[in-house]
Formats: structure tokens, C-alpha cells, sequence
């Protein structure tokens, strides 16, 4: 135990309080695993997660080095326009799995097949519209409007297509990988993101042979392991988690005696009111979530606008940093997520809450406990990391996207209840208009003369104006008590951030900048923060479930 990070300490305790919970809870639903495939996936999660992060933050400084900053600048800009389009992967298999976890509680036998149907025929017409558009529109904006050197036209528009198919295979692979995170099947989730990470460090460490152009190399390359990635998931969903055949073939958990029974209405009214109430959910669902993306994508395009391709080198940087951060959160929510569905599914409103409370405290210190050192050292680390190839404005860049991450954390679990509510729209319509409102007045600004920087500071702004009106709208379809969501939620979250910094800022004072001052803030905060997150964070009960698990672990 000494020699664990703290993060991985207090996200072990969590999936233990997570796993009693469910021992104690009287229900225990159909599309739940045990609690040992639970604990088993977790384990996949941190593995998954730690082999990402090393690859990734390796493959980022070959990529910038072999392809020159300009060069990384046009390959993020090109590829960030398509990835406008990709939240729809998060928001549609997010979409889908809540569908899936509802229906299978529900109605185990048939929703299942109704959700599977429904949403491939929603996703073949999504990935058609968007082949319309990005081959029409899409192409126009990158000939016409984005900033590109002349003479790396050619390679822009080559890796536009490339990515553009990447799109594609994304979209229609949605109805398979919502279903394996539906089922929990957390360990196949997380075999494919280390093999295609793997896929992806074997590309980058060819790239500097291949005797092609780096762009249009890199950018077939990242088309191949998409299309490697959609396989996987295509083949182990329709083997593992799907109904064989459709509409009348056997269904997800039944047996062979009911694989020739036809229910009533399938076909006749149910599929026609899912596909109703599907689009319904995923279209606001997606209206939020692309409001989101224009503030990240939609902001680097008037970056690259406004400054060229340099800035987008040095913000590209940035977000990859963010990137490998934020991803220790994201599979904390992951494994929330199907439980929370399920908890309301089943009504069990105090489980529900518990979890909420909890996914809440975690993410955010887990974020805060990461970006502390990284803030205080980034200069050293950024020089350890990318050596004399970092771009310009790329360290106060970085940290203005720690701490617009930091914040956005506290929306995420409110979304998650939001879905297992159902009620979308009215949660998604006023976020989403705080959050769009950021790219006209981020342009304006940029027209009367701001800086690049004020740009990163007002997203901070506009970030908690949304997360503000997350709550409220939250609120409003889902009574719960303001008071106790301070008392047990902000409040300590905000003690923590306060007082987590206080051990590490004397060690930076104290000594200079060297290997030996990054390991003692690391120590000091590792020290602090564990303190912290068991006196602040945690509550009586929580305490009692970590103190009798360590007893265990000693015998």
C-alpha cells in the first residue's frame, strides 16, 4: 500500500464502497455483472489507462518532432475540424447504453434486440448525413477558410479524408461498443484500447522511415487502426452481447425454448415509439454535447483563424496533456454509469443519490490531486517531455485546460442522473446555450484584439456559468437537496483544492527546479493529499468500509 499513488487508493476505495453497496442493496439487476466481473474490470480500467497514458504522452513528442511544429499545427487543425463531429461517438453510445441498461432492466428478455435494432438503423442514417456533409461543406472550409500553408495543401486535404472515414467507422460503431460498456464488459473494452494504442506507438515509431509524406503517412496509418478497432468491437458484440438475429432470432437472455417466440407488437408499434424516444434523447443529448464541442473544437478553429497553425501546435500540446488526465476520471464515471441507470430503473432513490454523492467527490479530487504537480512543474515537465520542440504559450495553455477540466468535472455525474432520468431536454437546452454563447464572444473578442490566452480564460468563465446551470436544470427534473449536495459535495471538494496545494507550493519554494524537487512535490503532495481526501472527503460510513477493508488486507 505505501508504494501506490493515491489516486489509485482512493479510486479502489470507491469501487469497494460501490462494490458493498450493491452486496447490501436488495436489488441486483439483470444487467449487472457480479461484483468479482466488476472488480476484475476495474483492474482492466487502470491497466488500460496507464499503458494509454505512457504511449500516448511518448507518441505526442515523436508526432511533434518528426512532423515540425507547423506540420503538427495543419495535422490537429484538419483532423480537431473532423473530430467536431466524433463527440457524437460519446454522446450517442452514452445515448444507447442508457437505453440498453433501461430496457434490459426492465424488460430483459426484448429490450435488448428493440434498442439494437433501433439504434443501427439511427446510426446508418447518421453516418450517411455525415458523409453528405463533410464531403460538401466540410471540404469548402478547408479550401476556403482554414489557414494552411499553400504548399501542405494537398497533404491537408488528404488526412480531411482520411479522417472523414475515421468518422465513419466511429459512428457505426456505436451500437456494438454502448452495448460491451452496457453488459460491463469492461475487459474486453479495455484489451482493444491497449492493443490499439499499441497499433498506434508501432505507426508512430515507423513514421519517421516511411518514405512518404508525414501527414498524409500519419494520417492512413491512424485510418487503419480505426477500421482494425471497428472490427473488434463489431465481431465480440455480435458473439457476446448482441441477439443473434433479428427481428425474430433469439434474444439477450433467453433461452433456447423462447429463441422462436415472437412478443406482441415487436414490429407493430414498440420499435416505431422506441425510435421515437431514442431520437428524442439522443438528439438533445447531442445538441449538449455539440455545444460542448464548439467550445473546444470551435475555439481552435478561430485560433487557427486568428493566429495560425503555430497556436494550434501549442493548444494541440495542451489537450493532450488534458487528455491523458482527464482519462482517470472518465473511467471513474464509466464505472458509475451503468449503475446509476439501473438504481433508477429499479427506484432505489437513496442508492441512487449515494452513488451520485460519491461520483461527484471523486472525479473532482482525483482531477485536482493530478493537476497539482503538473501545474507547479510544468515548465520542467514539459521540457522533459517534448525537450526544445515545445511551442510557444504551450505551458500557460496547458494549465488554463487543467483548470477548465477541473471544473467541467462536477457536470459530468449530474448528466449521468439526467440520463438515467430520461428527461434530456429539459436538462441539456440551457447548458448548451451558456456553452454556445462562448464562440460568438470569444470571436468578438479576438476582433477587437484579445490574445490567445483570454480566450482559455474565459472558456474558465463560461465553463462554470454551465456547470451552474447543470445543477439547477438537474434539479429541476430530479428533486434532490441543495444543501446536502454542499455539505457532502462542494464543500469538501473545495477544502481539498485549497488546501492540497499548501505542502507542494513550499516545496517549489524552498528548492530549485530539478528531478529531485518534482519527486519531493510529488511525496509532499501524495502525503497531504492522502490526509486530505480520508479526513475531508470521506464520510463516517465510507471510513468505516476503508478501515475494515485494510484490516482484511493485513491478515
Amino acid at each position: 500500500m505505501a508504494d501506490t499513488p493515491l489516486y489509485l487508493i482512493m479510486f479502489n476505495f470507491y469501487s469497494f464502497v460501490t462494490l458493498m453497496q450493491q452486496k447490501n442493496s436488495n436489488f441486483a439487476p439483470r444487467m449487472t455483472g457480479s461484483n468479482t466481473r466488476i472488480a476484475r474490470n476495474t483492474l482492466f480500467l487502470y491497466i488500460r489507462m496507464f499503458f494509454v497514458l505512457a504511449v500516448s504522452l511518448y507518441t505526442s513528442r515523436v508526432i511533434l518532432r518528426t512532423l515540425g511544429v507547423s506540420d503538427y499545427g495543419v495535422y490537429n487543425v484538419v483532423a480537431g475540424f473532423v473530430s467536431m463531429f466524433g463527440f457524437l461517438n460519446v454522446t450517442l453510445a452514452a445515448s444507447m447504453q442508457r437505453f440498453y441498461n433501461y430496457e434490459g432492466t426492465s424488460d430483459a428478455k426484448w429490450g435488448y434486440r428493440r434498442v439494437y435494432a433501433t439504434g443501427l438503423t439511427i446510426h446508418l442514417a447518421i453516418a450517411f448525413v455525415l458523409l453528405v456533409l463533410m464531403e460538401t461543406l466540410g471540404w469548402w472550409y478547408v479550401n476556403n477558410v482554414m489557414v494552411v500553408p499553400p504548399e501542405r495543401l494537398l497533404a491537408a486535404n488528404v488526412a480531411y479524408q482520411m479522417a472523414v472515414g475515421s468518422l465513419l467507422l466511429v459512428v457505426l460503431e456505436i451500437p456494438y461498443t454502448a452495448s460491451i460498456l452496457a453488459r460491463e464488459r469492461f475487459d474486453f473494452y479495455a484489451l482493444v484500447g491497449i492493443l490499439e494504442v499499441t497499433l498506434r506507438l508501432l505507426a508512430v515509431i515507423a513514421l519517421p522511415w516511411l518514405p512518404y509524406d508525414k501527414v498524409i503517412a500519419l494520417a492512413t496509418l491512424t485510418i487503419t487502426i480505426s477500421a482494425v478497432r471497428f472490427l473488434m468491437f463489431f465481431v465480440y458484440a455480435k458473439k457476446k452481447t448482441l441477439p443473434q438475429s433479428l427481428p425474430v432470432g433469439r434474444g439477450v437472455y433467453t433461452s433456447e425454448a423462447e429463441s422462436n417466440y415472437t412478443p406482441p407488437l415487436e414490429g407493430q408499434g414498440e420499435v416505431p415509439s422506441l425510435l421515437r424516444q431514442m431520437l428524442s434523447f439522443s438528439g438533445w443529448n447531442v445538441l449538449g454535447t455539440f455545444s460542448q464541442v464548439l467550445k473546444g473544437q470551435g475555439v481552435n478553429m478561430l485560433l487557427n483563424v486568428f493566429f495560425g497553425t503555430v497556436v494550434n501546435a501549442a493548444r494541440a500540446v495542451a489537450f493532450q496533456v488534458n487528455a491523458a488526465i482527464t482519462g482517470f476520471s472518465n473511467n471513474v464515471a464509466m464505472s458509475f454509469q451503468a449503475q446509476i441507470v439501473n438504481s433508477y430503473a429499479a427506484r432505489e432513490h437513496s442508492r441512487l443519490m449515494n452513488l451520485f454523492y460519491a461520483e461527484s467527490r471523486i472525479c473532482f479530487v482525483l482531477i485536482a490531486f493530478l493537476i497539482t504537480p503538473l501545474v507547479l512543474e510544468m515548465d520542467f515537465v514539459l521540457s522533459l517531455w517534448l525537450g526544445d520542440s515545445v511551442p510557444p504559450q504551450t505551458r500557460i495553455f496547458t494549465i488554463l485546460v487543467l483548470i477548465d477540466s477541473l471544473v467541467c468535472t462536477l457536470e459530468m455525474p449530474c448528466t449521468q442522473v439526467a440520463y438515467a432520468v430520461g428527461r434530456i431536454r429539459d436538462y441539456k437546452v440551457v447548458p448548451a446555450v451558456v456553452s454556445l454563447l462562448l464562440l460568438p464572444t470569444a470571436w468578438v473578442g479576438l476582433r477587437m484584439g484579445m490574445s490567445a490566452v483570454s480566450v482559455f480564460t474565459m472558456t474558465i468563465v463560461f465553463s462554470v456559468l454551465q456547470v451552474t446551470a447543470s445543477m439547477t436544470m438537474l434539479h429541476r427534473i430530479f428533486t434532490y437537496s441543495v444543501t446536502e449536495y454542499l455539505r457532502r459535495v462542494l464543500l469538501p471538494c473545495f477544502l481539498f483544492l485549497c488546501l492540497n496545494v499548501v505542502a507542494p507550493l513550499m516545496v517549489c519554494r524552498l528548492m530549485d527546479s530539478s528531478w529531485l524537487r518534482l519527486v519531493a512535490v510529488c511525496i509532499a503532495e501524495g502525503i497531504a493529499g492522502l490526509l486530505l481526501a480520508y479526513f475531508l472527503v470521506l464520510g463516517k460510513s465510507e471510513k468505516e468500509l476503508l478501515l475494515n477493508y485494510l484490516r482484511k488486507l493485513r491478515r
